[in-house]
């Protein structure tokens, strides 16, 4: 009981925080699609996944989780978002005999074909705009602490220019009882894509199991933006298939309530979310996982 409570009064201090001193203004970040998360779990509970991510897609959300991979693990999303815009992640884990484990991936963004204008506003023809992030990643354990750090490539093309930069992730997760677990995300930690700095942002989380329930929430400070908070639930309703549901806070677009299902039975995992964006329309979104 001593070790929850400490725990909670960590989380605590820890979410009255001052915002971040090296906060920028908002809409003067660049890649901004890394603000999009990845996989459907996350988002049908909030994205409040900090603490307890446990694939390849940790990478995205906390390279610490990596080290919660026991077997070669392959995880594939999609997300059909508004506007004609589509998303997709690859990645791969491969655990390295007890020093660790490793993951690659790519988190690709095609936003369509867009109508092109000259000065004068006269038609130019047609151009495509894109995003690719690229991923190497580790982590490992020691004792109730894991940690992990993800480094790679940033792209951002529109028509004939593109223009890249590195960016990194680091993460911490502590398990301080078999139900209670805290973790620390710090994304997007890199250079600039032309004047513009990507849209770093520093995540605290905890989460709590009781019987087949999973309570989580993360408090994140975004540099661009104003402090706001994710919570989720899921419960394991029978065997191999689970519910989810989550709220985000303090977001323009995408705040409010999410939901989701998930089915795990074996070496297949299938996970599916429903994230609304009010007048916007609605998103759906899918991940498929095998370990091997």
């Amino acid at each position: 009981m001593r070790k929850i409570l400490w725990s909670i009064m960590i989380i605590g201090t820890l979410l009255f925080t001052p915002h971040l001193s090296w906060a920028t203004s908002p809409g003067t970040t660049a890649a901004n699609f890394l603000k999009i998360g990845v996989g459907a779990r996350a988002a049908a509970m909030g994205d409040a996944f900090t603490v307890i991510v446990d694939d390849s897609t940790s990478l995205y959300w906390n390279p610490a989780g990596l080290a919660k991979i026991e077997k070669r693990q392959f995880s594939a999303t999609y997300n059909l978002w508004f506007a004609g815009i589509n998303l997709g992640y690859l990645s791969m884990g491969f655990p390295l005999g007890g020093t660790g484990v490793v993951a690659g991936g790519v988190d690709y963004v095609d936003m369509g074909d867009f109508d092109g204008r000259d000065e004068a506003g006269n038609p130019t023809g047609t151009f495509t705009a894109s995003a690719l992030n690229y991923q190497m990643g580790y982590a490992t354990r020691a004792g109730k602490f894991m940690w992990g750090i993800s480094a790679g490539l940033v792209q951002d093309t529109i028509a004939e220019d593109a223009k890249s930069t590195y960016a990194a992730n680091l993460g911490l997760i502590y398990k301080s009882s078999e139900s209670l677990s805290l973790g620390l995300a710090l994304q997007n930690v890199g250079g600039q894509l032309g004047s513009d700095p990507l849209p770093f942002v520093a995540k605290v989380g905890m989460a709590y199991s009781w019987k087949s329930l999973l309570f989580v929430l993360d408090v994140a400070s975004p540099a661009d933006n104003d402090l706001y908070y994710g919570a989720g639930i899921e419960w394991w309703m029978m065997d191999g298939i689970a519910l989810r549901a989550g709220y985000k806070t303090n977001q323009d677009i995408g705040e409010g309530l999410t939901a989701g299902v998930g089915f795990d039975k074996g070496k297949i995992r299938f996970d599916y979310a429903y994230v609304p964006y009010g007048a916007l329309g609605d998103t759906h979104r899918i991940l498929f996982g095998m370990s091997f």
